[in-house]
């Protein structure tokens, strides 16, 4: 677990490093993520309506099991995602390589890439007539319709549960050997959240950009998602900042002492033998005679 922790800590640096040194590259690394999510939440709705239309009890899994792509393609394709960075920058702040100043200034600027991704991407593949006369009752009409009206509580709850495993979809590939162990890990955590219904605030921008952008039913509108965002976002701080980084934080610094107090108690018995074979008489001829 420390190594994770390592690992972590040295990723939030490089982050905060790359926006101090360049505030336009780390913008275009944020919203590339804003595009990849797009790019997956499109092929999940294109899939799953397919089955929503004859009402089958597959609908969940197939509009769902592809969304990891999204996570896949931050990872490995260099993207910065604000969800993932309540993670990493709540642990490199509370070990100190981090200021609060820091964190603050990367959640700003990651999220707001993300947001320039997303809303970039709506407005491009809008053009594309790929989504042109979707029928009042599409999926993804459905889905941002319910998302939009949900009470705030259950938002917020929703949103807590969501990057508590999106990033646990990013810290136990850490800790793997293997790209095929870890992607497996990241599309089986990252469909846990879809499935289970879970409110997700980049992957919400990307879902109400794309809807926003082409006709839609009179029931989704701007001010819908924007009381969608707000809750969701402060749900996801708390999920990612508390639930995965302060308690990996603690659990790490726990094991920590306890390898200390083992290898403290290891070179104790160490001298304690040696002791004991300095102090312990050698046996020469004559105490061998005199036994």
């Amino acid at each position: 677990m420390h190594e994770s922790l390592e690992k972590a800590v040295q990723s939030a640096v490089l982050k905060k490093n790359i926006l101090d040194s360049s505030l336009l590259q780390y913008i275009v690394r944020a919203s590339l993520a804003g595009v990849f999510i797009g790019l997956a939440i499109v092929l999940c709705f294109k899939i799953g309506d397919s089955f929503n239309v004859v009402q089958s009890p597959a609908t969940t899994l197939m509009s769902g099991i592809f969304f990891g792509i999204a996570l896949i393609l931050i990872v490995y394709g260099g993207g910065e995602l604000f969800t993932g960075n309540t993670m990493f920058f709540t642990i490199s702040t509370l070990k100190k390589e981090t200021q609060i100043r820091d964190l603050i200034k990367n959640w700003v600027f990651c999220f707001g890439g993300n947001a320039i991704g997303a809303v970039l991407f709506a407005l491009v593949f809008s053009r594309t007539g790929i989504f042109d006369q979707l029928a009042s009752n599409h999926l993804l009409f459905e889905v941002v319709n319910k998302k939009m009206y949900l009470p705030v509580d259950q938002l917020f709850v929703r949103a807590i549960f969501c990057n508590w495993l999106v990033c646990l979809a990013i810290w136990i590939p850490m800790r793997l050997k293997g790209d095929a162990a870890k992607l497996i890990a990241i599309i089986l955590l990252v469909f846990t959240f879809f499935a289970s219904g879970y409110e997700h605030s980049i992957a919400n921008l990307s879902l109400f950009s794309l809807a926003l952008s082409i006709a839609h039913p009179t029931s989704i509108t701007l001010q819908g998602a924007l009381y969608n965002i707000l809750p969701v976002t402060l749900g996801n701080i708390l999920g990612g900042g508390l639930f995965v980084g302060a308690v990996y934080y603690y659990l790490a610094k726990g094991e920590t002492l306890a390898a200390k107090k083992q290898a403290e108690a290891l070179a104790s018995d160490v001298v304690e033998d040696h002791t004991k074979k300095e102090t312990q008489p050698e046996l020469t001829p004559e105490l061998l005679l005199q036994k």
